[in-house]
């Protein structure tokens, strides 16, 4: 799992920044700038109480995420973010694959025990991503060349590289970055951190949430909507 990665790029909007935008449609402007952090902290913990929602969207998030592409499609079905992930036509794609999980493997070497299937599975599995890898990279060298010697142009050097990346494992790493704002981010911690979720994509959500705890820009929401089990 250490090969899954997440940095916190940014942040816009905080506590006050939640209770001020509940507080527009009681109070004006002047009146909002009078409130004491005791009064952003009670009306935060309300809100998240009874499920007032919209108001945590005020609260925004860039993440830098790697890992793996079955992992990266799970992650972009949720709702109300942006996307931007690396580009097979732009960028050669790395040759990095996830390695076998531990518990892949313990449940792999079970099955070892009375046969030598589990260890081939194992074996099978490596050398398949490792041979799909170098197939990738050779062809994409092959046609780097011809681009040199104007067999081919760019733009076709950029399709034919755009194309080939489909024959790379599911479990290649790579890069998105993704904007959230605090109420989808709930969500996303309610879904995928959570044991009924896959292992892979339970450590990007957790990752996330250390990142954001780290960050400490609004640690009254965070704590009581993870109280109120990230329902909002």
């Amino acid at each position: 799992m250490s090969q899954i990665q997440v940095e916190l790029q940014d942040t816009f909007g905080n506590d006050r920044t939640i209770a001020e935008s509940a507080w527009t449609s009681s109070l004006d402007y002047q009146k909002k700038q009078t409130r004491t952090d005791a009064d952003v902290e009670r009306v935060v913990k309300m809100l998240a109480d009874n499920k007032h929602a919209s108001p945590f969207e005020s609260v925004v998030f860039r993440f830098w995420i790697k890992m793996p592409i079955q992992t990266d499609r799970q992650h972009v079905t949720h709702r109300i973010c942006s996307h931007n992930g690396m580009s097979g036509r732009y960028r050669t794609m790395t040759s990095e694959f996830l390695g076998i999980p531990e518990d892949v493997s313990s449940i792999c070497n079970r099955i070892g025990v009375n046969s030598p299937h589990g260890k081939d599975i194992l074996d099978d599995y490596m050398t398949k991503c490792e041979a799909a890898n170098a197939s990738y990279q050779n062809w994409l060298r092959i046609l780097k060349e011809e681009q040199k010697m104007n067999t081919i142009t760019n733009d076709e050097y950029k399709r034919c590289r755009e194309f080939f990346r489909g024959v790379l494992p599911q479990n290649n790493m790579t890069e998105r970055v993704t904007i959230i704002n605090l109420r989808s981010f709930a969500n996303y911690q309610k879904l995928r951190n959570s044991v009924h979720a896959q292992p892979e994509i339970q450590q990007v959500a957790k990752l996330m949430l250390e990142a954001v705890k780290k960050a400490n820009v609004c640690p009254v929401a965070i704590e009581w909507l993870e109280k109120n089990d990230w329902n909002i």
